[in-house]
Parts: C-alpha cells; structure tokens; sequence
C-alpha cells in the first residue's frame, strides 16, 4: 500500500520498515516532532506529538 511516493521535494524516513514522507518546504514546521504507533484497547493508530523543548509561546 502506498499513499504517495517520494520525490525529489521529499525527505524520506524509514523506521522498520515503514516509510514517512515530508516535504522539505515543511521541515522547519515538523523539526522536533515525534511519530509515534500506538496500540490500545481502542485501536492502533500513528499520533504526531510536537515536542515542546522550548517551552510555552503564550
């Protein structure tokens, strides 16, 4: 199954096997973020947690 494939705009991850695609343009935007699979009793799924090392930007 693929949802897109990588070009040459793309910065490609791969993680035991599984591959994640980002624009470069959005590189600034996802810097520090952590991809993380969760299974549970209300399913799997993959949540995007922004990691927050810079403290609040009230």
């Amino acid at each position: 199954m693929s949802l897109d494939e990588a070009k040459d705009t793309d910065n490609v991850y791969e993680v035991e096997g599984l591959k994640i695609l980002f624009d470069k343009e959005l590189s600034a935007y996802t810097k520090g973020f952590q991809i993380d699979y969760r299974s549970s009793i209300f399913g799997k799924r993959l949540v995007v947690d922004p990691l927050y090392s810079r403290g609040c930007s009230c």
